[in-house]
């Protein structure tokens, strides 16, 4: 795997290929773009690919390399795991084979691949001290749009409101890049929707237009409300669980999930809410439902009645996953309770534009 990155700067619409398929070949490894801008004092930055299977950042940046644009302030577009999302199939594979998740390898030490390539573009970011970094990802299963921030503040609601009326808060550390935020320079990570979805790929379009082109970054326009979501858990399964996904009990494995449960990503479930079946009560001991301080608050979240499932609290459950191998190897999915969403207007003039 590469982990040299591949610089460019200011590359020409003409010379973009077509086929947005065809460009991502010709980068060969993590790559990042310079573009002069309107403003060259300032710098905007846009990670994508970050997952391999997750495609719609880089479509969006694609199309708006081919309308040759002259961006507000200079751009600074990364790339990264170009050589996961060209394996066939294509934008199948979350990490490159053996290799660890991108998005969990920005906490030192960097010993490994992944970490490699994870400090040098810490470093491109240092280098350029970019006013905002949006870190553009999908999900792998059927969803809304939303975002997901550490910290709480104007900067990352009004970096949200260009894409989405929904914002997480997390106190979960898991090695990602939206943990690198500073005061200076703050870090959003926006969930697009599906990855196979073309609504996903449009919103990533509109909003990096929006993006790229926009004066000041940190001001809306119109009021808007905004659904925001605080400490949610991540529930984790244990790699070697047997896993299925199907509308019935399926024989032979440990845990049976709903073949359409992302059906349920943003919507409030109620008390009672069946998101699938067990082998028996001892596969529960292979479950962790896990909070920002590694407690394992399963019970408070989902229970089991007699071999099913359910939800046994007011929630709201999100990046709601229907492929096995993601389950597993990172989650099946968030859930934040219903007691700790909040609803807030953004005004224009709070930021005082």
């Amino acid at each position: 795997m590469n982990e040299q990155f591949t610089h460019i700067v200011n590359p020409h619409s003409a010379d973009i290929p077509v086929d947005p398929l065809a460009w991502l070949s010709t980068l060969g490894g993590p790559a990042s773009l310079f573009i002069q801008g309107a403003d060259t004092e300032r710098t905007r930055a846009v990670v994508t690919l970050l997952h391999g299977n997750e495609p719609s950042g880089m479509f969006a940046i694609h199309r708006l390399l081919r309308e040759g644009l002259e961006p507000a302030t200079n751009l600074l577009l990364v790339l990264v795991s170009v050589e996961a999302a060209l394996l066939e199939p294509l934008f199948r594979y979350r990490a490159y084979p053996s290799e660890r998740d991108m998005n969990r390898s920005f906490n030192p030490p960097y010993s490994d691949c992944a970490g490699r390539i994870a400090k040098q573009l810490l470093q491109l970011l240092e280098e350029h001290k970019p006013e905002a970094v949006l870190d553009v990802h999908n999900t792998s299963g059927k969803s809304p749009s939303f975002a997901v921030s550490t910290q709480q503040s104007w900067p990352h609601e009004s970096l949200a409101a260009i894409f989405t009326e929904r914002l997480v808060i997390t106190q979960l550390r898991m090695g990602s890049l939206m943990e690198q935020s500073k005061p200076e320079m703050p870090v959003l990570t926006v969930e697009c929707g599906g990855a196979q979805e073309q609504s996903a790929h449009d919103l990533a379009y509109r909003g990096l237009l929006e993006y790229f082109t926009c004066k000041q970054l940190f001001h809306v326009e119109h009021g808007l409300d905004m659904d925001i979501y605080h400490d949610p858990i991540r529930l984790e399964l244990e790699q070697g669980l047997r896993l299925a996904f199907a509308s019935s009990p399926v024989l032979g494995v440990d845990m049976t999930l709903l073949d359409q449960v992302d059906q349920f990503n943003f919507r409030a479930v109620p008390p009672g809410t069946l998101l699938g079946w067990v082998r028996s009560p001892e596969v529960l001991d292979r479950l962790r439902v896990a909070d920002a301080k590694g407690n394992n608050r399963f019970d408070q979240f989902f229970e089991l009645c007699g071999n099913k499932l359910q939800t046994n609290a007011p929630q709201k459950l999100f990046m709601v996953t229907t492929r096995p191998d993601i389950a597993l190897s990172d989650c099946l999915l968030y859930s934040a309770v219903e007691s700790e969403h909040e609803r807030v207007h953004l005004e224009p003039e709070a930021n005082g534009a």
